[in-house]
């Protein structure tokens, strides 16, 4: 039986696992758009940390704490770099009457 303590260190270790392996992903897919060229290795490192967090979340939480908690956070993580790298940009628009409202008076 698991203390709490090890169930904390297992997650924590899942997550930087779920972590590397997103960010893994966004850069392979950022080199497979540029370049043209599957990154194998990257793809290899992925799958190389996605085992480990998986193995350490199905130790400590078991295995729907693999799709809860590393479905999740891989997700998280690829956005994240995704938007990093320049895959994507993040635009806030003013709605249309704002908009023409603050060109027309632009010191209030």
């Amino acid at each position: 039986m698991m203390n709490l303590g090890l169930k904390m260190v297992l997650l924590g270790f899942a997550v930087i696992g779920y972590i590397g392996a997103g960010a893994s992903l966004a850069v392979a897919r950022y080199r497979l758009l540029e370049d043209g060229d599957l990154d194998l290795g990257m793809l290899g490192v992925a799958l190389m940390l996605l085992g480990f967090g998986a193995i350490c979340t199905s130790v400590a939480v078991g295995l729907y704490g693999v799709v809860g908690i590393g479905a999740v956070v891989v997700w998280a993580s690829y956005v994240i770099m995704a938007r990093q790298i320049g895959m994507f940009t993040i635009e806030v628009a003013l709605p249309g009457e704002a908009a023409a409202a603050a060109e027309s008076q632009p010191y209030l």
